[in-house]
């Protein structure tokens, strides 16, 4: 009975090793499984927000390229009221570029995606702050820029700037009465106010614009 009491217990003892193997290697491979789809997943959102990151940086550098334009005219404006020189018809171009607004407006929706899953499976911790701090951190610095520019011209620029000029639009401008212009203190104000308020933003569209260009290179170099 001893015996066969012992030979009992081995036995069972060795079905409940088998047992708990089995659950150990059904949990790896459960783990196994989760891995992979997390890991196709990462490589999906990855090429979606490397694929954004290629039409954002066309964007930002359309964009630091005009405002800088309109800087350009803004300084050849201001330049020419200050020192006193004659009028000519180029100056009309000048005097509308020289007010134009910009809006950046980049596609996020994968970011918006990996945010919702919380942003854990993108390994890569470098790859995760940098998408991060481009979309929301330093998006949201250039769109408060934006609405501060935009608030200006509104309550500014526009109210003065009408009855100087006989229209108002972004191409062309001309005004009422160049001379008058020149001892315009009101309106070399705003124009001064505007190449400052455009050098701040152009500083932090560069700075956006570098960050963006190395977080395209760390997503391609991980999905190498």
């Amino acid at each position: 009975m001893e015996n066969k009491t012992g030979k009992y217990f081995k036995y069972a003892i060795g079905e409940i090793v088998l047992v708990v193997i089995g659950i150990l290697i059904a949990l790896q491979i459960n783990n196994w499984n989760e891995t992979k789809k997390e890991n196709r997943f990462e490589k999906k959102v990855l090429k979606e927000i490397l694929a954004e990151t290629e039409e954002d940086l066309k964007e930002m550098k359309t964009a630091i390229e005009k405002v800088t334009k309109s800087q350009e005219s803004s300084e050849f404006i201001l330049q020419n009221l200050t020192q006193n020189k004659p009028y000519n018809d180029s100056l009309d171009i000048h005097f509308a570029h020289g007010l134009r607004l910009w809006s950046l407006s980049p596609n996020s929706t994968s970011f918006e995606m990996a945010k919702a899953e919380g942003m854990y499976f993108i390994k890569n911790d470098s790859i995760r702050t940098m998408t991060s701090k481009i979309n929301e951190y330093w998006y949201d610095y250039v769109k408060v820029l934006e609405s501060r520019w935009q608030d200006y011209t509104t309550t500014i620029v526009l109210p003065n700037c009408l009855t100087l000029f006989d229209f108002f639009n972004f191409d062309s401008m001309h005004p009422i009465n160049y001379e008058s212009l020149k001892n315009n203190m009101t309106y070399q104000g705003i124009i001064k106010s505007l190449i400052a308020m455009r050098s701040r933003y152009l500083e932090i569209l560069k700075i956006r614009y570098d960050a963006l260009y190395v977080l395209n290179l760390k997503i391609k170099k991980e999905l190498e």
